[in-house]
This record gives C-alpha cells, sequence and structure tokens, in this order.
C-alpha cells in the first residue's frame, strides 16, 4: 500500500473553487522521510485550504504541533510547540519548471501528491533555537531550574565586553588611514 495514499488529491479536486483537507501527523507520516532528514519526532495538526484562481490552485498551508527534541538551554526533553503558514501555487505545465513557491503537473496527472511538501514544511517550521521562550518565567517550566539558575549567575555582560578596548582597536585605526 502506498503510505502517501491519503496526501493525494485527486486533479478534480485541483480544478474546484475551493476544498479543505485535514490531517493528523505523527511518527507514522514522519518514518516515511527519516531517512532524508535527521529524526524528527513529534505530532502535528496541518489543514490545507484549496482556493482556485482560473488554472492556478492556491494551496495554503497550516501547521501547528509538538516537536519532541532537547531543550538548546539545560538539555532536557521539551515539546517545542510550533505554528507556520506556507503557500503552495500548482499549475499544469513542464514539471521541470516547478520552483520552490509554484509546482507544475502534466495536464494529464491524475493527481498531485501533498506529502512532501507537508513533510518539508514541518521541517521548515522547527525553529533553529530549540528552546521555549520565557521558560525561566513560567510556572511550570519543562526546563532544568538548576541549569537556568547557573546560567543567570554566570551571564556574561555584554555592555562591558563592548565598551573595553579590542586589541583590534589598533588595527582598524592603521586601515582607516
Amino acid at each position: 500500500m502506498d503510505a502517501l495514499a491519503p496526501f493525494r488529491i485527486p486533479a478534480a479536486i485541483l480544478k474546484a473553487d475551493e476544498a479543505t483537507y485535514n490531517w493528523e501527523l505523527g511518527p507514522d507520516f514522519l518514518a516515511i522521510f527519516d531517512d532524508e532528514h535527521e529524526l524528527v519526532k513529534g505530532h502535528f495538526s496541518v489543514e490545507m485550504n484549496l482556493f482556485r484562481s482560473g488554472e492556478i490552485a492556491n494551496l495554503d498551508f497550516i501547521i501547528n504541533g509538538l516537536v519532541d527534541t532537547i531543550c538548546d538551554r539545560c538539555s532536557v526533553p521539551i515539546k517545542l510547540p510550533i505554528s507556520a503558514d506556507y503557500q503552495l501555487l500548482v499549475n499544469y505545465g513542464d514539471p521541470a519548471q516547478s520552483t520552490d513557491e509554484v509546482v507544475f503537473l502534466e495536464y494529464d496527472a491524475p493527481d498531485f501528491n501533498a506529502g512532501k511538501h507537508i513533510y518539508d514544511f514541518i521541517l521548515l517550521s522547527i525553529p533553529i533555537s530549540q528552546r521555549i521562550p520565557d521558560c525561566e518565567t513560567m510556572e511550570d517550566s519543562p526546563c532544568d531550574a538548576t541549569v537556568l539558575s547557573y546560567l543567570s549567575e554566570n551571564q556574561v555582560d555584554e555592555e562591558a565586553l563592548r565598551d573595553k578596548d579590542s586589541p583590534w582597536d589598533h588595527l582598524k585605526n592603521i586601515i582607516d588611514n
């Protein structure tokens, strides 16, 4: 059985004026693509709204979910919330001319598979800095309080570092002259 079958949008739907699809995705979906990227764990809700204008189908993807990861600050496992919106245009033409924003399908294509695009959008939604913002002020913070306390006590005063003479300042003066 084709694991991406639930993500196939029939060509007749692409020609409709409006349509909406909803998917609840988890480890089974992510495992389909994990050989391509670092293992991503989590659960996601994906809503796809299709609006057609002329021959172009505008697909709006709304992704919400939780990524299982390790906090960059205190190294404890956390569930990082993500929320993102993406847009993809689908048109008929030469598939070799497809770009990141516009996907071209053959005129006789029976369907459009959104599965790979959804996976890519999930990867794009995961922030580079994997930590919960303002976790130190949360009442039930998932972060390690001992590590956060240590970090706040040993925080470097960036203002003092900027005011301090840099050994490179003399070289900058030479370049300016």
